[in-house]
């Protein structure tokens, strides 16, 4: 059976781009340690848990309040990694809604790091982007026409690959483990974004931009988790 592919070297590329110190990233996995431990500890409290996530920036809180009801019976199973439940609890032919997996696998990656987060940046469906797609040998594996728990897996599979290459090469070995594919992935989405950007704009307006280590963060989802706001609605939200 066919499975997804990282291209290694591609990988190396974006890597190496980003050059990040090494002191950068053991700070960063700390956080990220951090993160995991406290969501360890299910939260309970909507407040937070509509907080705290980076794709509720772009849900209404009319959304919000109908849809309440609903996420609170499939909490207990994101928070005992079962992700499959977020697709459970739609009607038959009823589509989802664009930040229902974002949202639901934010909770489970936090609470079990092995299971990944698919943010808008780690692929986006509607658009074929994502950070996925420019180290993955074969983009069509993810085509969007593809049901919502199948390109979940595919996703889930190229992020287990991408643990391995890195381990086996040695790269963000200050980094924690688990939490390598899913930094690795900030890290070439940030470095794509600088390179568009450089590309696009005038060099003073890449200037006022928030600096290469800071997006990383941002991309994590780390800043929302203390409580900050970020700038206005952007891609990586």
């Amino acid at each position: 059976m066919a499975t997804t592919v990282i291209d290694a070297e591609a990988l190396k590329e974006f890597l190496d781009k980003a050059d990040l110190p090494a002191d950068y990233l053991a700070r960063l996995s700390q956080e990220l340690a951090g993160r995991h431990e406290a969501a360890r500890l299910p939260l309970t409290d909507w407040a937070q848990l509509w907080h705290k996530a980076p794709v509720v920036r772009r849900i209404s809180e009319p959304e919000r309040q109908r849809w309440e009801p609903r996420l609170t019976t499939v909490l207990p199973a994101l928070w005992q990694g079962q992700v499959g439940a977020l697709w459970d609890l739609l009607d038959p032919n009823e589509t989802a809604p664009a930040w229902l997996a974002d949202w639901g696998t934010y909770w489970a990656h936090l609470a079990h790091p092995q299971l990944p987060w698919w943010a808008r940046w780690v692929y986006r469906p509607d658009s074929r982007t994502g950070a996925l797609l420019l180290v993955v040998d074969d983009v069509e594996r993810f085509n969007p026409d593809l049901a919502g728990p199948v390109l979940y897996q595919r996703i889930a599979e190229a992020v287990s690959f991408l643990g391995a290459v890195l381990d086996s090469t040695h790269q963000l070995d200050a980094v924690e483990e688990m939490f390598r594919p899913m930094v690795a992935l900030a890290i070439i989405y940030a470095v794509y974004m600088f390179t568009m950007a450089s590309w696009k704009m005038t060099e003073e307006f890449t200037q006022v931009l928030p600096s290469f280590p800071s997006v990383v963060r941002i991309l994590l989802g780390l800043t929302r988790w203390e409580g900050k706001s970020i700038g206005p609605k952007s891609e990586t939200d």
